[in-house]
């Protein structure tokens, strides 16, 4: 191979990158067991080329600094997409948020398997009346090598609280925190509106470097370069973001003790391949150790391949049919009722998920908890359709439809159809309504098209998702009726309801677990009843992993949650015990 492959930087590696590709064509992998193995060859040459600073490729940071090996394998992750940032302040990408929170940066708070708060940046903290003092850690370092302080968690609340900055951290975190006040060199105090059964969910998330972005405009850090060149002080630093292609990791060998130390492999690399088909077939040959996030029809490929499984776990996203209370017929609560009893989750779930996911009864977690014990919906078209005739809704010329005063029960569902998902919801949703008489015209849009016009309340029913942004109860912003009219809110059924407001606004109080548990399980019992919004499933996340990695767990905190800790036998034989 010519001398200027290996120093032709960036573009000559891809070249090499081709080169060791065709020296192991698919073809030449017979046996599974072969093609692990090719697999792992493969990814060992690709990053002594591309990553190991002696061959010239990418030399910056190459270097582990700890006499360790520059060859080791890399773990390498398989996404479909690029990232747009990896700044916490005004990231909204969840595989962003994955690699920020489990990576790159520590977290003030973080959550343990049962999804209950636990001492993170911070050791620990104590309440003073409606404050919150958090103390941190002291072996807590950003990859440049200087410490993280108090500083520089009251400069992120100071950024997030700034209107011009856009952050996710200030609207949906610190929305109720109202002050920060650094008290020493290791104690910062928080202000809250007021505390609540979960005053420790607003400080789940990372503080970012003062001394590298103090002095930047509030309205210029989405677009500041540290977003693409983060300086973090998580398990892994980044190295190198080639864009569309790959974002390479290396371990933290600094990491903090009190942490868990450096991580257990020593390179990651995030690839992007947008292609899913393409993606998929190097999984299953062993080229990529995880796919990111299968689609339903991809886990019975993933199923019968060899030496890979299916993790599947529960995530924070439900999906459901919101009604616009707005618009007949859907302002009488009697007709929502009836829709929603008209509704098979179980066989919605079985048709699209694969029978994963769980019924949901609200807006609360199953496995959260604070979730109330409670049943969900039942599927029951007789009881639908004594409701409709109670009504004045008849087929009365036996076309199958309903009508009343001339008038056919008819809607349209507006959708995202560029989902798979969604797309096969509202088909099997007007199955089932026929069934009782009512006509659906699925409505098959772009997504921002029809997040506009949710937004806009220009629809009848809307078939959509809600994702949570943190494990804190909080259902105002989609049911409050402070919301109801406000233009582009999240209560885009425009639901109204004194009693709905009281427990709402009681519950956020509450500070014992039990109390705010009944509260919660009235207010679903109250949702279900008016059906604002008719729940149809909380979502499973589907992802792909090779056999061969152990201590995988990943949950609803996030695919990445433990991967600091997962471990490949052939780590164990480089780096020894």
């Amino acid at each position: 191979m010519p001398t200027q492959a290996y120093f032709g930087g960036v573009r000559n590696c891809r070249r090499v990158h081709r080169k060791i590709e065709s020296a192991h064509p698919p073809a030449a992998r017979v046996a599974p067991i072969r093609r692990r193995e090719t697999g792992r060859a493969f990814r060992r040459a690709l990053v002594a080329l591309l990553v190991a600073g002696t061959v010239g490729c990418g030399t910056e940071g190459a270097g582990r600094g700890d006499g360790g090996s520059v060859t080791d394998s890399p773990l390498i992750l398989g996404y479909s997409a690029d990232l747009q940032t990896l700044n916490p302040l005004v990231s909204t990408d969840q595989n962003a948020n994955d690699l920020i929170y489990h990576l790159l940066f520590t977290p003030l708070v973080s959550y343990d398997s049962t999804y209950r708060v636990r001492p993170w940046l911070a050791e620990s903290w104590e309440l003073e009346g409606n404050a919150l003092v958090f103390t941190l850690r002291q072996d807590v370092r950003w990859h440049d090598g200087r410490p993280v302080t108090v500083e520089d968690v009251k400069f992120t609340f100071d950024m997030a609280k700034e209107e011009a900055t856009g952050s996710p951290l200030g609207a949906v975190y610190l929305a109720d925190v109202t002050d920060a006040e650094v008290l020493d060199a290791r104690r910062i105090r928080f202000t809250l509106a007021s505390l609540g059964s979960q005053p420790l969910e607003s400080f789940y998330w990372p503080p970012v470097p003062r001394h590298l972005l103090e002095g930047i405009p509030p309205d210029e850090i989405s677009r500041h370069p540290f977003g693409r060149s983060p300086t973090g002080s998580g398990p892994y630093r980044m190295l190198r973001w080639q864009a569309g292609e790959q974002i390479v990791f290396e371990e933290n060998r600094d990491f903090a003790p009190s942490l868990g130390g450096p991580p257990a492999i020593g390179r990651v690399l995030y690839r992007i391949l947008p292609e899913r088909t393409s993606l998929l077939a190097e999984f299953i040959r062993g080229e990529v150790d995880v796919y990111g996030t299968l689609g339903p029809a991809e886990v019975e490929r993933v199923e019968a391949a060899p030496g890979v499984h299916v993790e599947a776990f529960p995530w924070r996203m439900f999906t459901y049919i919101g009604w616009n209370t707005r618009r007949e017929p859907f302002d009488r609560r009697e007709i929502r009722q009836a829709l929603a009893l008209a509704v098979n989750r179980d066989e919605l779930r079985e048709a699209v998920l694969g029978g994963r996911g769980q019924p949901a009864t609200g807006p609360i977690p199953p496995w959260h908890p604070l979730a109330p014990d409670l049943q969900p919906l039942p599927y029951a078209p007789d009881s639908a359709a004594a409701i409709f005739e109670s009504l004045g809704w008849s087929d009365s010329d036996g076309d199958g439809i309903r009508e009343r005063a001339g008038t056919p029960l008819e809607f349209q569902l507006l959708t995202a159809g560029t989902s798979p998902l969604l797309a096969d919801v509202a088909q099997i949703v007007q199955a089932q309504l026929a069934r009782v008489g009512v006509r659906v015209q699925p409505l098959l849009l772009e997504w921002q098209t029809v997040l506009g016009r949710h937004r806009a309340r220009d629809f009848d029913a809307v078939l959509t998702n809600w994702v949570l942004d943190n494990f804190r109860v909080d259902p105002r912003p989609l049911f409050h009726s402070s919301q109801a009219a406000r233009e582009g809110s999240a209560n885009r059924s425009s639901y109204a309801d004194p009693l709905a407001d009281s427990l709402m606004e009681v519950g956020v109080t509450l500070t014992d677990e039990g109390e705010a548990r009944r509260v919660w399980s009235r207010l679903t019992e109250l949702l279900q009843r008016d059906q604002p919004v008719t729940f149809l499933f909380w979502n499973e996340d589907l992802a792909g992993v090779t056999n061969e990695l152990t201590g995988v767990r990943m949950d609803a905190r996030g695919e990445l949650v433990t991967l600091p800790r997962w471990r490949r036998p052939a780590d164990q034989e480089e780096r020894g015990p």
